[in-house]
């Protein structure tokens, strides 16, 4: 494991066993401390040459503006970093703050995204993720 960044609202780090970055969010975040950490699983990801994104307890609550930020913005600049994989961990009982399969087909962006409601679910199906081909 190599942590790579870590503030009050985010963990990011590479998992070598499932190859991919990983941000764990540890509360809700908006704004500049929203955006600063997937800006940094982007760095991460192009460092590591990364197919494969985590992301663990997706915030419960996101900003319109921030949204919107996540979709029109980040989403392709992910795509483009090379990420073909994406699974998000969203407990039971929690409305899902982004909707990011529907930003994802919205944008028709070619990428792989699962949502699952448990860590485990989600590295599993991450492991068994191979790349598509160009």
């Amino acid at each position: 494991m190599m942590h790579y960044y870590f503030s009050d609202k985010a963990h990011i780090f590479w998992d070598d066993v499932i190859e991919a970055v990983v941000i764990r969010w540890n509360s809700v975040a908006k704004e500049e401390e929203f955006r600063v950490p997937l800006d940094k699983v982007i760095e991460l990801a192009v460092i590591k040459k990364a197919k494969k994104v985590l992301i663990d307890k997706s915030p419960k609550m996101v900003l319109t503006e921030d949204a919107e930020w996540f979709s029109m913005e980040w989403l392709p600049r992910l795509l483009h970093a090379g990420i073909q994989f994406t699974a998000t961990v969203i407990p039971e009982h929690t409305v899902a703050p982004l909707d990011m399969k529907n930003a994802i087909e919205k944008e028709t962006l070619p990428i792989n995204y699962h949502e699952f409601e448990d860590i485990h679910n989600a590295v599993g199906w991450l492991s068994e993720a191979s790349e598509v081909s160009a």
